[in-house]
């Protein structure tokens, strides 16, 4: 069975597309556990577009039109386990509304388009207490671990999806969370495991992932008691995939900057807004959005 090469990046724009690093980066001062007894309840939302598709980082279409509206849910709770440890559990949920379209890969139709209840996380974290904690100076560390099920709305026939149908393992470490009176570092690590999707494609092809490995650098500076600023600096690569048992050749190698303004709205409750924009792509459409987070704690 042969199958052309823009027949492929058709029907494989979905893992090129939706931003599955949506759920797998964290943000400034993400790493940092609440106290004991917390609760969070978070609400997202942002808007993606884009306009340049790659593919194998060579741009394939600049007059590509890409918009999603995501958002998402999220509800933690933090226990304290003694010893200054702090064990948190989160529940995940997304959703969106995505529509792409290309001359050069959809010549005689209106492109494609998806929407609707996104893959449900679960997570869990542990959070050491402060190794180092003199003065205005800490040091900790944390780790994490994700498992996304393929609950997302999933169509074979289309060729973009708010789901994966695919199980997804995540493990993270942030071996490096400092804190010097108003700024804060944070360094993480993290791997992601892909189960295999089975209905890939019309044909009901098998598709296999190979792991995607991520690193993320986040630097926040206290203005105020109540205000700060965060740039943070995404790399992710790995991801390559094997349809029917033949290679893509379609690893990712993508780095993203991210600009972070915090405000506590009141003692309880905080907004987060964000700019977040590619710099370097090699496969899929080059991303850039405009969103905020609204994080409620009781």
């Amino acid at each position: 069975m042969r199958i052309g090469r823009f027949f492929l990046a058709a029907i494989l724009i979905a893992t090129m597309l939706f931003p599955i690093s949506a759920m797998a980066e964290n943000d400034p001062r993400d790493a940092i556990a609440a106290p004991g007894g917390t609760n969070l309840f978070l609400f997202y939302y942002r808007n993606y577009y884009g306009s340049n598709f790659y593919v194998d980082g060579q741009n394939l279409d600049s007059n590509a039109d890409f918009d999603m509206q995501f958002g998402m849910f999220r509800l933690a709770h933090f226990w304290d386990i003694g010893g200054g440890w702090i064990w948190s559990a989160d529940v995940v949920q997304p959703f969106a509304s995505m529509e792409f379209d290309s001359d050069v890969l959809f010549p005689t139709t209106s492109g494609s388009n998806s929407d609707g209840i996104a893959d449900t996380t679960v997570a869990t974290h542990i959070n050491t207490p402060f190794l180092y904690n003199e003065g205005d100076t800490k040091f900790g560390m944390s780790a994490g671990f994700y498992l996304t099920a393929p609950t997302g709305e999933y169509h074979s026939e289309k060729a973009a999806n708010v789901g994966s149908n695919r199980w997804t393992y995540r493990l993270e470490a942030t071996p490096v969370v400092f804190i010097k009176g108003p700024f804060v570092y944070e360094l993480t690590g993290e791997v992601q495991l892909f189960s295999d999707n089975d209905e890939c494609t019309p044909l009901h092809l098998e598709e296999e992932k190979e792991a995607v490995y991520h690193i993320q650098n986040h630097v926040s500076y206290n203005l105020s008691d109540s205000f700060w600023l965060g740039l943070s600096y995404y790399y992710l690569t790995g991801g390559e995939t094997t349809l029917a048992g033949i290679n893509q050749n379609d690893d990712a190698l993508t780095q993203t900057l991210r600009f972070s303004a915090n405000y506590q709205l009141a003692p309880t409750v905080q907004l987060l807004l964000q700019y977040n924009t590619d710099v370097d792509r090699d496969n899929g459409v080059d991303q850039s959005y405009i969103g905020g987070r609204m994080a409620f704690c009781f």
